[in-house]
């Protein structure tokens, strides 16, 4: 419709000339007035300087997008009009196309700093399986003719420890890189409740767990639903209420709510809370990076795959800790 209104511009003001064209002509022809004859030229002359202009703005604008895209300079904004409907639709759609372009380079950015800090958990766990098995089998060869078998044994039960440490560890970096992409479905929050409730029943303080899942409509009683994948979410569910569950272990009152709304946004919300001992503020930043863990005998692996599963449902997970009072893990779809 905007762009018809340029059209309609456009043609009007070439029609606009031809006919000003012949009037002046036939004025200036018959020598009716000469007068009127300069003022046909005159308006000629304004509306052609009026078509240039508007051809010049829209193109310089459009020169600028160009090269903005083409060096990836997500900075540019342009301004939108609300009196030229054409020209503030088509802004708004330029101005969208650089606000996802510079939302893509932070997704990028983060993907690598993500891997990074994978590659270098990695490099460093490797190398201190690797050490005392290279330090211990040179060993073993170098002296085994004077060596007792008891300590050939020892030795080699330090070795075997070593190997299964490593490939626990290869396991566990496995399992977070190998997430399937989601498949996405609509279920009802309810339904997600009961069977996340029927899987950790047999889980130590599963009794401690409340539930509760509002509405999507209170005024039609219509259920809370998520579209997304319920067999990832519900993985990413289990990795959080598991821990919420240690945090309030052994604490008399401990309580894990488990709740499900509609937030300010019009997004899906399930926070997950606990009244436990709650996370120091200098650890929030490094709970989700991959194999960090404050847990003695923990993979650091469960917070880290629920963050990539809600990754992979655009949306993310989120953290806040008030010590002593409550923890609030909040998933936003």
């Amino acid at each position: 419709m905007y762009s018809r209104r340029l059209y309609a511009k456009i043609v009007g003001s070439v029609v606009l000339i031809v006919l000003l064209s012949l009037v002046g002509s036939w004025l200036l022809i018959t020598q009716l007035s000469y007068t009127l004859s300069f003022v046909c030229l005159i308006f000629i002359l304004l509306i052609t300087l009026f078509i240039i202009r508007l051809a010049t703005h829209l193109n310089s604008k459009l020169s600028v997008f160009f090269e903005a895209m083409r060096n990836e300079d997500t900075t540019q904004h342009f301004p939108v009009d609300p009196a030229d409907p054409f020209l503030s639709s088509l802004y708004t759609d330029m101005n969208h196309i650089l606000r996802q372009l510079a939302d893509k380079h932070i997704e990028v950015e983060e993907k690598s700093l993500y891997y990074e800090s994978i590659l270098r958990v990695m490099t460093h766990e490797i190398r201190n399986s690797i050490t005392p098995v290279a330090s211990l089998s040179a060993d073993l060869l170098k002296h085994l003719d004077h060596t007792s078998v008891s300590q050939q044994r020892e030795e080699l039960e330090v070795i075997n420890s070593q190997a299964k440490n490593l490939t626990a560890f290869l396991d566990s970096y496995h399992r977070l890189t190998h997430l399937p992409e989601p498949e996405y479905k609509t279920v009802t929050i309810q339904a997600l409740f009961t069977k996340l409730e029927r899987l950790l029943q047999a889980e130590p303080g599963s009794g401690r767990i409340v539930y509760s899942a509002g509405k999507a409509d209170r005024s039609t009683g219509k259920e809370l639903q998520m579209y997304g994948d319920a067999n990832l979410v519900t993985l990413a569910l289990i990795n959080l209420i598991r821990n919420a569950l240690q945090a309030v272990e052994g604490q008399q009152d401990g309580i894990v709510k488990v709740d499900a709304c509609i937030g300010a946004s019009g997004r899906l919300l399930i926070t997950i809370t606990d009244n436990g001992p709650g996370i120091p503020s200098e650890r929030l930043s490094a709970i989700f990076t991959p194999f960090y863990s404050t847990k003695s005998g923990g993979s650091g692996i469960g917070l880290p795959i629920s963050q990539r599963i809600m990754q992979l449902h655009g949306g993310k997970l989120s953290v806040s800790s008030i010590p002593n009072v409550r923890t609030t893990f909040k998933m936003e779809f």
